[in-house]
């Protein structure tokens, strides 16, 4: 098969949707689109990290101040991050260098399913705070909620393979 050498479809599988579902979650976290909001003429993006303000023809980007629900969602969006990181690597591990060792697809699918379950519960915390209308909602939101999906799929493949 390859580069994947004797390793089994449903494991490529979990594999690549790992590391589509680390992509989306990297750009989901990164990006300053979780919340676009527009007052009269002003038109403005809210991230986890800063928000933009149009100002003289180009967007200004300043540090967001944090409510205690941010904070949460910022907390559990990170380790959603680094968690699926490491099962990207733990599964890279074992697909292409130790090939006769299964745990580490086992402690990847782990991996997979519990940063999931955080970028999950980091999207709940940001959707229900005060003054958050969800018809205002970004693609970075959508792309975390896709990646958190993911995880739960990637972790059941590597289960199963």
């Amino acid at each position: 098969m390859g580069i994947f050498g004797d390793a089994k479809p449903i494991s490529i599988a979990g594999f690549i949707v790992a590391i589509v579902s680390f992509v989306l979650q990297l750009i989901g976290f990164a990006t300053p689109y979780w919340m676009y909001a527009k007052r009269g003429n002003i038109a403005s993006h809210y991230g986890l990290w800063q928000t933009c303000f149009p100002t003289c023809g180009k967007f200004d980007c300043g540090v967001i101040e944090c409510s205690s629900a941010l904070k949460g969602t910022q907390a559990l969006e990170t380790l959603a991050f680094i968690i699926l990181l490491a099962a990207v690597v733990l599964v890279a591990v074992q697909l292409f260098v130790i090939n006769d060792k299964d745990i580490l697809k086992k402690a990847g699918a782990l991996c997979c399913i519990v940063a999931g379950v955080f970028a999950l519960i980091g999207v709940i915390v940001y959707a229900t705070q005060n003054g958050v209308q969800t018809s205002n909602l970004h693609f970075s939101f959508a792309f975390c909620i896709i990646a958190a999906v993911g995880g739960f799929v990637a972790g059941v493949f590597l289960v199963i393979g």
